[in-house]
């Protein structure tokens, strides 16, 4: 009898994977206090969803 073992590898799902959204870019920098408090905001909301993705790779890993 010949025994035949195979290794199935998932895939992690795509929205782990996903692309972060893009740092705040404004030409020629930023010009007024309200565009400090933009960059903040997007760059924070950028931030959260990476973080939720590396989180959600990581429980799909098996990890804590």
């Amino acid at each position: 009898m010949v025994v035949k073992y195979v290794t199935v590898k998932e895939k992690v799902p795509a929205e782990l994977i996903a692309p972060v959204p893009p740092a705040w870019r404004k030409a020629g920098g930023p010009a007024k206090t309200e565009d400090f408090v933009v960059r903040g905001d997007v760059n924070e909301s950028a931030l959260k969803v990476c973080t939720a993705q590396v989180d959600g790779t990581r429980k799909w890993n098996g990890e804590p």
